[in-house]
């Protein structure tokens, strides 16, 4: 990597914070994340901004489902505000690890974080802190993955990271069919065609519109981070 600094923007899925899918946040998964993310911002000259889900709280096609019996706005921001409780949670466990952050959310909650704008946004880059965003997009019908390539295009951001817990894109749930066939390479629009299921088909059709390109990899084998952002060949990538 050259010495002019990069900065990177990593989605993380909320479930990745429970452990092995469960309910809440749990320390293992946290610490891992977190020591990862420490080990590449003090090796590296990187900035950081992060997106994290909400599916360890509740999901908002879950409530539209089960609960509500409709398609309503209010269970996209109630899996908005999802997304809230598990930033601040990764805000302080960053600070205890000496790694300063800020939450900037899409929807206002002053109290426990700043509002999102993206000239801000840019300036915390700019000095250093890992920018944690938070509240989605602030807009119902949009997932966390179109929070990832949005907030991408509007601070500027080439390299777009998608950490999960299998080793990138495969034709199907790897976890659930052993014979689910791993694909390194793929086009937007060959992703779109197969119907593939990693990343929202909607954030993949903007990723396409503007030129961004997205690496899918293991967020939980120890170091995987930070080869990643050295130009390692890991995972796979759309573009």
């Amino acid at each position: 990597m050259n010495q002019e600094k990069e900065t990177v923007l990593l989605k993380i899925s909320g479930e990745s914070l429970s452990g092995q899918g469960k309910f809440g946040i749990s320390r293992p998964p946290l610490e891992f994340m977190i020591h990862e993310i420490q080990t590449a911002m003090e090796t590296l000259n990187i900035g950081l901004a992060i997106v994290i889900g909400g599916g360890n709280i509740l999901r908002g096609a879950d409530l539209k489902k089960n609960v509500f019996e409709e398609d309503t706005a209010a269970a996209d921001y109630m899996g908005m505000l999802a997304t809230m409780i598990n930033c601040v949670g990764f805000k302080k466990k960053l600070k205890q690890h000496g790694v300063e952050s800020r939450v900037m959310s899409a929807i206002r909650c002053d109290d426990v974080c700043e509002p999102y704008h993206y000239e801000v946004a840019l300036s915390h880059l700019e000095k250093g802190r890992v920018v944690i965003l938070a509240g989605g997009s602030g807009m119902p019908n949009l997932s966390t993955d179109m929070t990832m390539v949005m907030r991408a295009k509007e601070l500027e951001i080439q390299t777009v990271l998608k950490g999960t817990k299998v080793d990138g894109i495969y034709t199907e749930n790897p976890i659930n069919n052993l014979n689910a066939v791993f694909i390194p390479q793929i086009s937007h629009d060959d992703y779109l065609a197969l119907n593939l299921k990693i990343i929202n088909f909607e954030a993949v059709g903007f990723a396409r519109e503007h030129h961004i390109p997205i690496r899918v990899f293991n967020f939980f084998k120890e170091g995987n981070l930070r080869q990643v952002l050295v130009g390692k060949n890991i995972g796979s990538v759309i573009r």
